[in-house]
């Protein structure tokens, strides 16, 4: 439980998530619910054309139809989950890592003024660049896939890479919104990483026995994890200029 300095506990605190983190959420949710009511035949023609396919991206724009088709899923795939158990972890994690990067970067009330809504568009792009970053890693190391890959779990990655540069530096998670960046070379980033790349590696040689052979891209995970933790402080600082 999370109290104020006075004692009084703050519940707005802990429940006010920002509407940028929000909104992502609920365009998971929509897009979910659309695969569900689809016919099957409709609802598997979309999620080959969304989701990342190794092979095909690296067969190149003309292989895919044009460069728009092949560059889309780095995009789309976040929003596509494998099932229920899939988008509920996914969103679960997207709040608790989403809703304190979105307030350090002052995304909240983004329509509110302009600068709050350039901030909120700024948390927006860092997030799906965290998603691309990942994307992009699993193609590297899978370059000969058909296996399409889902999910915004190296979005959702790449969020706790900006928490870890951050949240150390605090009393509490939900402290004072601007202890000093961690610098990489910093105990607690060396080892949350560690630890981070670790856990992912193992799920990734062992998770298959706990998913009934479902394979689990954690290679993605690591890639957003990488790009959030390296980029951003960027992000952070361009954030904070914006008056």
């Amino acid at each position: 439980m999370l109290r104020r300095p006075g004692g009084e506990i703050d519940q707005k605190r802990l429940l006010n998530v920002p509407g940028v983190v929000l909104l992502i959420a609920a365009l998971n949710l929509l897009v979910f619910a659309t695969i569900v009511v689809l016919p099957v035949r409709a609802a598997n023609t979309l999620v080959n054309i969304a989701s990342v396919t190794p092979r095909w991206f690296l067969a190149g724009a003309e292989a895919n139809g044009g460069w728009l088709s092949m560059l889309s899923p780095l995009i789309s795939h976040m929003f596509l989950h494998a099932g229920l158990m899939h988008i509920a972890l996914n969103l679960l994690w997207l709040l608790a890592f989403g809703a304190p990067v979105a307030r350090r970067m002052r995304a909240g009330d983004a329509l509110k003024s302009f600068s709050a809504f350039s901030r909120a568009s700024l948390f927006m792009t860092f997030y799906l660049l965290c998603g691309v970053a990942g994307a992009l890693l699993f193609i590297y190391m899978h370059p000969k896939d058909l296996i399409p890959m889902v999910g915004a779990s190296g979005a959702v990655s790449g969020l706790l890479g900006g928490l870890v540069r951050f949240a150390f530096n605090r009393s509490t998670l939900f402290g004072p919104e601007y202890a000093a960046i961690s610098p990489l070379t910093s105990q607690s980033v060396i080892v949350w990483s560690f630890f981070i790349i670790a856990m992912n590696a193992g799920i990734g040689l062992f998770g298959g026995l706990l998913t009934g052979g479902a394979m689990i891209a954690w290679e993605a995970h690591v890639g957003g994890y990488l790009f959030g933790l390296l980029a951003y402080p960027f992000f952070e600082k361009l954030a904070i200029s914006m008056r």
